[in-house]
This record gives C-alpha cells, sequence and structure tokens, in this order.
C-alpha cells in the first residue's frame, strides 16, 4: 500500500490464506506438518493473523511479525476496489467473516471483530470507486 494512501478503515483480522506454509521451525513446534495439513483441509487454507486495512483506492492484507515470521511465504494480498465484484460478511464461531469476491471468481476471505460495519465499509469504497 503506497504511503501516501489514504486509510479509510483498518482492522486487526485474520486472513484465509490458501498457500500458506508454515516453516519448518514453526512445524517442528507444533509436532509437525500433519496438523497444519488438517487445517488446510478443513478450511481451505489457514488463518494467518495480520491487518486488513481499506483505502480509497484498494483493501491490503499485511500478515503481522509473527506470522512472517513463521510462515514460507509473502502473503501480502492487495485488491483493488475496482476489482471487487461483491463483499459479503457471515458468521463465524467468535467474529464475522467477510467475502470478498473478485471478479475473476476468486475471494479474499478475513474474518474480524465489527466484520458486519466493516464490509459496509467496503461495499461503500467499492461504489465511491465506481465512475
Amino acid at each position: 500500500m503506497p504511503e501516501s494512501a489514504e486509510v479509510i478503515a483498518s482492522k486487526l483480522a485474520n486472513g484465509l490464506i490458501d498457500d500458506a506454509e508454515p516453516n519448518a521451525i514453526a512445524k517442528t513446534l507444533s509436532g509437525g506438518s500433519a496438523l497444519f495439513d488438517r487445517i488446510r483441509r478443513q478450511s481451505s487454507g489457514l488463518w494467518v493473523g495480520g491487518t486488513v486495512t481499506l483505502t480509497r483506492d484498494s483493501l491490503t492484507f499485511v500478515p503481522n511479525a509473527l506470522n512472517r515470521l513463521v510462515h514460507t511465504h509473502d502473503h501480502v494480498r492487495t485488491i483493488p476496489l475496482g476489482d471487487i465484484a461483491a463483499v459479503t460478511d457471515r458468521f463465524g464461531l467468535v467474529t464475522r467473516i467477510v467475502d470478498v469476491e473478485r471478479k475473476s471468481g476468486k475471494t479474499f476471505t478475513f474474518r474480524c471483530w465489527g466484520g458486519q460495519a466493516f464490509a459496509a465499509a467496503i461495499r461503500s469504497a467499492v461504489t465511491a470507486h465506481r465512475p
């Protein structure tokens, strides 16, 4: 996200990252990769902690320092507002889950406190961004 981007809203969140892969240290400390493999199969990815930031131009997920340390790849996700087709929120066990569907058909999913209001803010920003 560019330094000059005007932030509309930002939330601590967990992003569902389909290709998240814990590094060897994380696997060793947790007793092996079987646990991560089971979670990945059940959830279609791993929940990665970080921050979701909405600007006038994009929605960006950036993993927190701990998750950058224990995962093997860069899991930053940036979605231009013009690429967002739909935003929905749904029930989650502890926090609301927000699904951001891209025009390509791919979906970025995250969960956060206040997810219903944050989803509404994203929808509003997408509408304002359209010509």
